[in-house]
């Protein structure tokens, strides 16, 4: 199955074709920030405990903490995009907490699961020769494809029974909006 166009709940979906449009994943900085900063306090604490002699956590703990906390911090502060967009009809731009990327649209081969199964309720737009952006496939998610589509009609983007099923449990006030 692949992706249709936009819904028609999404703003702007029944008017003309633009050449710019861009999608944002609602609350997704407030809820990134809202994780780590607790967490990397709770790293640090235990950290700082664990060089003191404290009691506390083991020290195998305290160095998987910090080194998953890294590793999180990394995917979801450098590779994992709050924001996605076609710019001129040729340009596809996408923004992470930390860094803004741009790549010509020809350069897009296909938006398809990371690391499946593993990495269901997110997906890789498949860049060719750069970093492809990945993206949580939550509510919205299918229209943030059909605006790729549609100005790429050549892409096949499979929609698998994996992303329906995770896109319809996923939290509802945490989505993709046309902005």
């Amino acid at each position: 199955m692949t992706a249709a166009v936009p819904s028609e709940s999404a703003p702007g979906a029944a008017g003309p074709t633009p050449d710019s449009i861009t999608y944002r994943f609602v609350h997704y900085r407030l809820l990134t920030f809202a994780v780590f900063i607790p967490l990397g306090v709770a790293g640090v604490a235990m950290l700082v405990n664990l060089v003191a002699g404290g009691t506390g956590p083991p020290a195998a703990f305290v160095v998987l903490w910090v080194a998953a906390y890294g590793w999180n911090v990394y995917w979801w502060l450098f590779r994992i995009a709050n924001e996605v967009g076609v710019v001129h009809g040729s340009t596809l731009r996408w923004r992470s907490i930390t860094r803004t990327r741009e790549v010509p649209l020809a350069r897009v081969e296909g938006i398809q699961t990371p690391y499946p199964p593993f990495g269901f309720g997110l997906k890789r737009i498949v860049v060719d020769g750069d970093r492809s952006p990945l993206i949580i496939a939550n509510q919205g998610y299918r229209d943030v494809v059909a605006m790729i589509v549609q100005f790429r009609p050549d892409l096949v983007v499979p929609n698998t029974w994996y992303d329906r099923f995770y896109e319809r449990f996923a939290k509802r006030s945490v989505r993709w909006r046309r902005v």
